[in-house]
Parts: C-alpha cells; sequence; structure tokens
C-alpha cells in the first residue's frame, strides 16, 4: 500500500463517521486556537506597548532623590539649578534636561475654584514630553528668564474654570497671584506620558522662576530629561548618578526612573500571561490526543474483522500500521487547520476591539499546526499498533 492509497483510505474512514471525527477534533481544535490567539495577541499587545513608548519617547528619564531616613532628603540632598547645568555641560548625550517642581494648590477665577498640580519647569518642557499646545502657546526662555507670570493650563482645568469660554488673555489666582493664561495644551494620548504622581487630574504649568516667587521656594522635586539616541540611556543616568552624588557629598541618593522600565515590567507580565494560558491550552491538546487514541482504539475494535480480511490477502503489518496512523494525522491535522482559522481569527478580531496592531506570527502558526501533527502520531501510535499485531485468524473470527 502506497502513501496516497493510504491518506485516501484514512479520508474516506473518517468521513464514514463524521460525527464521532468532528467530536474527537474538538479538544485539538480548541488547544490550538488558544495557542495562536494568545501569542498573536500577546505580540499585537507588545507592539501596542511600543508604539505608547514612541509617543512619550523611549529615551525619556527621570531623576529623582532617594527617600532615606525617616526625615527624609536634607536641603543639601536636593536638587538645584546649578546642577542642571552641570549634567548639561558633562554629559553631552542629553538632548533636553529640564527641572519640576511640583506643588498642589487651588486655582481662582472670578468665583470658580478648582485643584490642579502646579509644575514650575523649563520652556523646553513641552518638547521633552512631546505635549501639543491646542490654543496659545507654550512659554518660552524669556518667560523663564524674566519670571514672568504666565500659566499654560490642560484641557481639564480650562474646562472646569472656563467652561466652553476661551481661557487665552483670562487670569487666575494662585496662592493671591494673578498669573495669565496663555496656552492650552492638547489631550494626552500617550498611557505612559505623565510621570507626576497625585489623586489631581488637572494640571497646570508655569515658568520655573515664576513658580519659586509664587511658592516661596527654589526647591526641585525631580530632573526630567532624555537622551538624543535610546542606547545612550542607561549610560547617561549612571554618568548623572555619579556627578550628583559627588556634587552634594553623597553616596548612592539618587535613583532615575525611564520609560523602559515600564516596558519591561509589562512584556514581563504579557509573559507570565501568556504561559499561563498556554499552560491551559497545552492541557486542551493533551485532552485532545487522548480523544484521538480513545477514539482510534474503539475504530480498531469496531473493524477487527476488515482488519483480518485485510491480512489474509497479503495486508503487512506496516500497512495497517500506516493505514491507522494517517487517520490519526489527517485528524489532527484537519483539527489543526481549524484551530488556525479561528485562532488568526480571535487574534485579530481583538487587535481591532482593543486597537492594537494585528500582528501575526508565522512561527507561532506553524508550531501549532505541527504539534497538532505530532499529538496524532503520538497518540495514534498505540491504536495503530494494536491494529498491525492482530492475528488474521482471530481477527476474522472476532463477533
Amino acid at each position: 500500500m502506497n502513501f496516497l492509497e493510504g491518506l485516501s483510505g484514512a479520508v474516506r474512514s473518517l468521513r464514514i463517521n463524521k460525527m464521532r471525527a468532528a467530536l474527537t477534533m474538538l479538544g485539538i481544535v480548541i488547544g490550538i486556537a488558544a495557542v495562536i490567539a494568545v501569542v498573536n495577541i500577546g505580540l499585537g499587545g507588545k507592539a501596542a506597548i511600543m508604539q505608547e513608548m514612541e509617543k512619550t519617547g523611549v529615551n525619556l528619564f527621570v531623576l529623582y532623590v532617594k527617600a532615606v531616613g525617616p526625615g527624609g532628603p536634607t536641603d543639601n540632598d536636593r536638587f538645584n539649578s546649578r546642577d542642571v547645568d552641570s549634567l548639561r555641560r558633562a554629559l553631552p548625550q542629553i538632548k533636553y534636561l529640564v527641572p519640576a517642581s511640583i506643588e498642589y494648590a487651588q486655582l481662582d477665577v472670578s468665583q470658580k475654584r478648582s485643584s490642579a498640580v502646579v509644575v514650575g519647569t523649563a520652556s523646553e518642557f513641552a518638547g521633552l514630553r512631546r505635549r501639543e499646545v491646542a490654543k496659545g502657546r507654550f512659554f518660552s526662555a524669556e518667560d523663564v528668564i524674566s519670571a514672568r507670570r504666565v500659566v499654560v493650563i490642560d484641557q481639564t482645568l480650562a474646562s472646569d474654570l472656563f467652561g466652553a469660554g476661551n481661557p487665552l488673555g483670562q487670569q487666575v489666582i494662585i496662592r493671591n497671584v494673578p498669573c495669565r493664561v496663555i496656552g492650552v495644551l492638547a489631550k494626552d494620548q500617550s498611557a505612559f506620558a505623565q510621570f507626576d504622581v497625585g489623586p489631581q487630574s488637572s494640571f497646570a504649568y508655569m515658568p520655573w522662576n515664576t513658580w519659586t516667587d509664587v511658592f516661596q521656594s527654589e526647591r526641585i522635586d525631580q530632573l526630567e530629561g532624555s537622551t538624543h539616541r535610546e542606547t545612550e540611556l542607561e549610560t547617561v543616568i549612571a554618568g548623572a548618578k555619579k556627578i550628583l552624588n559627588a556634587r552634594h557629598g553623597t553616596t548612592d541618593k539618587y535613583e532615575a526612573f525611564n520609560v523602559q522600565q515600564l516596558v519591561q515590567a509589562a512584556n514581563k507580565i504579557t509573559r507570565i500571561l501568556t504561559a499561563i494560558i498556554g499552560v491551559v491550552a497545552g492541557i486542551s491538546l493533551l485532552v485532545g490526543g487522548i480523544g484521538i487514541m480513545n477514539i482510534m482504539l474503539v475504530s480498531v475494535k469496531e473493524r477487527t474483522r476488515e482488519i483480518g480480511l485485510r491480512k489474509a490477502v497479503g495486508a503487512r503489518e506496516n500497512d495497517i500500521l500506516v493505514q491507522f496512523l494517517l487517520e490519526a494525522v489527517v485528524l489532527s491535522f484537519i483539527g489543526g487547520l481549524i484551530g488556525m482559522a479561528l485562532g488568526v481569527g480571535s487574534a485579530l478580531f481583538a487587535s481591532h476591539l482593543l486597537r492594537w496592531p494585528p500582528l501575526l506570527s508565522g512561527w507561532a502558526i506553524a508550531l501549532a499546526v505541527s504539534f497538532s501533527i505530532g499529538v496524532g502520531l503520538f497518540f495514534g501510535f498505540y491504536p495503530a499498533r494494536q491494529a498491525a499485531k492482530l492475528e488474521p485468524i482471530a481477527a476474522l473470527r472476532y463477533e
């Protein structure tokens, strides 16, 4: 018996028992579909994370003082404006470096009041955070040097204080100091763009020199920066911490946070979830394989006389073995193809709902289908061998 004859016989045998074959394939279909869907959804999630990184900048970092000891950082530990100049001179890989002083305050306009996070920073802040201005402009370097009493607010704060009115040119009172609104930032679409911590969702930004006048403090809470290239990020962070410790006479007093840490954490979670669901899918494939073995054993019993007859007219053990193996492989292969179609469709549907890039992994699809064939061979071998070992006389007498 050649391969094509065996394959034709296997397909014919499965067509005779359509319902049984379909139920047998169910475990394989579910397992393969789950594996392909999980892998491709995971890849889409990683691509979505990378897109969010691009919105903020993959080379963005934040330097801050470690809160060591019961009293927290001392005045000597805190950043100052000279630190910014020193880091810029010593580390030419730095593209942007700006101070960020943060304070919670009430903003008053006429009879309206709203709480916000008021950030004092430099004119490069908008470029660093890749923030677009919806109305007006961001403050300039001249505004910072001259300590002009101007403020840029986000859309949430603009809506709270001015409703549908135009906020440009209006005055807001911050700590009894009137400041003129010169710009409104566009809504931030990035999931990673806000490094500021706090319960408020409204933000106001003013020149750092103005912030020091309004809040009567030269405190700098953090330094935000970016490098020209992503590959320079770790080098710059290590160099910045070393320079800051040397300038302030401290050891290991400064820490850094960067966007890549978020991505690494997200990728780790994605890998764990993918592994867990992959194990579940593997169990489903195992159950499907056991189902194939059981059905093939039943098939051997049902076709005992047929096997005896074939052996009586000259069929060899290898012919019987190949015939039943091919039936198991065809069963698992068809189940694999159906599972592949369902898995790819599920992944594309999920990416559409979640608005993720529709990424498909060719190696995952090929591996899943190959694995399904392997399941058929592994779990089909024992029933096929049992069929091949039947004695012709005993098989012909079987009732």
